[in-house]
């Protein structure tokens, strides 16, 4: 982090300086990352470029230019950069982990997977190839590779927290697997150490307030300001936020893509701030000037975050949130929102940050969300107008083999029900169908949907009559979208929070008896449920004529529940106490915490 060590605009100025006396490509490509460093990304990209075209044989500057085009969130033209840099030299390991991590991000699993297998043999200690495999192919629905191998690099990581070779890898992988929950929380630890050291280096500390007044100034940090889950689930929040006690700020690590959410969220809010292309000190600078209460995290660990933001700590608090269903370790973050579903009392420890319970579900919902009012047949979506429907609208990457094999025994017990998938990808298509059939299920009791606009999918919801979530990584929006669209949720929890998240869902939309205390229970109330079409119809009609009154869907609710947390960590805070776990009480605004 050398521009937190304030170089990098003294760089940029005397490599300028060079440039301009002999404008040699290695200069160019100099002063590329000296501007990359400093945030000054399209300046950055004209000089990457330059180099570049003056020397088209030189690798390095060719995928110096692919890592800053990748860094503005243009993978396909990264992509192109990069492959250029294979044509000259195929066993070029950074190209190779570009490339891949780029045809992730394009949701290409496939050639993703050729790209880390390739750098897999070229060194297979380093961790990173070794486990871009083993997502692509979760990408893929292929589980040839398992997961024992990968539990094992996790719990080399956290033996080894200070290898240098871990230092890009996602620490969330842990909780795709069975692994011990100490080993999730020490290669959590590990990541949020990293991110601490380098903060360690910048110059300076900001003066932090703790005076009491009127109006908390509170900041949303977040890269998902457009359309996406975060921003689905968050839509009414800032116009609902009591304005005559806080002033909301929202600061964007995302690209506008002028949908409707980008534009009611700059409406809403009181200030609005694009730092896509700021460091983390000036983007810390910019927060700590606008005098922010309390920094609210939306991203943890998630694509596109700057947890180096954080560990500037231009905040006097600073909240994790909403974006990353787990710990984002000690130091990063005061306190963490939370529930006693997601996270029980007993589980406290697991965590870094001191937690705020509240009330009913941490996850907060747009109670105006709409549907479209033509909801198409089953015909129309390709599915059988008789039989029982199964369905499961997650990400494929969380299906695993434990849980499909309870769907494939449900199928099997439930004559003409079929199993109503997403499909993101042909391979994980075909890959289920092969596991289906071994499984002694015909592959045609399948059936896979594409993406829809929201209002169209959460049409077509309804055409289903019963969501089956998965195991170690649950539905979480998507869980949202079916109990709005009436359509009821059965989830087994594990031990981890992306493992109990559609329980805390389906248990705020007063549907407890939904949530499963183990898989033999989970199996056993899908059969009986589909035998049962009265007990579905009765919770059909409590979800579609009670939802705006579920402590789920009431946003305003979530909204008072969620300021009084922010006044309960203020209050400790300018007291002069240390942050503390507190439970959240609808009849009062401070209930301690188990101790």
């Amino acid at each position: 982090m050398c521009h937190e060590l304030g170089r990098a605009d003294e760089a940029v100025e005397l490599i300028g300086r060079a440039v301009e006396v002999e404008p040699q490509p290695v200069f160019h490509a100099n002063l590329a990352e000296a501007c990359r460093a400093s945030g000054r990304l399209e300046k950055a990209e004209r000089h990457a470029r330059q180099a570049a075209s003056l020397a088209p044989d030189n690798a390095m500057f060719a995928l110096k230019l692919a890592a800053i085009l990748a860094q503005l969130s243009r993978p396909a033209e990264a992509l192109e950069w990069a492959e250029r840099v294979l044509e000259r030299d195929p066993e070029c390991f950074d190209a190779l982990l570009l490339a891949a991590g780029l045809n992730s991000d394009m949701v290409r699993p496939q050639r993703a997977l050729e790209h880390y297998r390739k750098a897999h043999a070229l060194k297979p200690e380093h961790p990173g190839p070794l486990i871009g495999c083993y997502r692509a192919l979760r990408w893929m629905c292929d589980w040839s590779l398992a997961p024992s191998g990968l539990a094992e690099l996790m719990q080399r990581w956290a033996e080894r927290p200070d290898d240098p070779a871990y230092a890009s890898i996602n620490p969330f992988l842990a909780y795709e697997i069975p692994v011990p929950q100490a080993v999730r929380k020490a290669v959590t630890q590990a990541q949020a150490d990293r991110v601490l050291r380098q903060a360690a280096s910048a110059p300076g500390r900001f003066v932090l307030d703790r005076r009491a007044k009127d109006r908390l100034r509170i900041g949303y940090l977040s890269a998902d300001y457009h359309s996406h889950p975060t921003m689905h689930l968050m839509r009414g929040l800032f116009c609902l936020h009591d304005r005559s006690r806080f002033q909301i700020f929202a600061y964007s690590l995302g690209a506008d893509d002028g949908s409707p959410f980008r534009q009611e969220i700059v409406s809403s809010a009181d200030s609005f701030r694009d730092v896509r292309l700021c460091t983390a000190g000036q983007a810390a600078g910019l927060i700590h000037g606008d005098a922010i209460d309390i920094l609210v995290d939306l991203k943890g660990y998630t694509h596109s975050a700057r947890p180096e933001i954080l560990a500037l700590k231009p905040a006097p608090l600073r909240v994790a949130w909403l974006g990353y269903p787990a710990s984002t370790g000690c130091g990063l973050n005061d306190y963490m929102i939370a529930d006693r579903v997601v996270v029980p009392p007993e589980a406290e420890g697991d965590y870094g940050e001191k937690l705020a319970w509240l009330p009913h579900s941490y996850q907060i919902n747009d109670s105006d969300q709409p549907i479209d009012p033509a909801t198409p047949s089953r015909t129309d979506l390709g599915l059988p107008e008789e039989g029982f429907v199964f369905a499961c609208f997650n990400h494929v990457y969380k299906i695993e083999p434990l849980m499909f094999s309870v769907w494939m025994r449900v199928l099997a017990a439930v004559p003409g029900s079929v199993l109503w998938l997403y499909e993101s990808n042909p391979a994980a298509r075909t890959n289920l169908q092969r596991e289906a059939s071994e499984r002694g299920i015909e592959p045609s009791r399948l059936h896979f949907a594409g993406t829809l606009p929201k209002p169209r999918h959460l049409a077509r919801l309804k055409r289903a009559d019963l969501f089956l979530d998965t195991l170690y990584v649950n539905a979480h929006t998507g869980a949202s979208d079916a109990l709005w669209a009436g359509l009821p949720v059965l989830t087994c929890p594990q031990e981890a929070f992306p493992s109990r998240v559609a329980a805390s869902l389906v248990t705020a939309a007063e549907l407890s008896q939904l949530v499963c205390s183990d898989l033999a229970e989970y199996e056993a109330n899908a059969i009986r449920l589909a035998r049962r079409p009265d007990e579905l119809r009765s919770m059909r009609r409590h979800l579609e004529t009670r939802h705006a009154s579920l402590p789920l869907f009431d946003t305003a609710r979530f909204t008072r529940n969620l300021e009084r947390a922010y006044e309960t960590m203020w209050r400790r805070h300018i007291g002069g106490e240390a942050p503390a776990s507190f439970l959240v009480a609808e009849s009062s605004s401070f209930t301690p915490g188990p101790q």
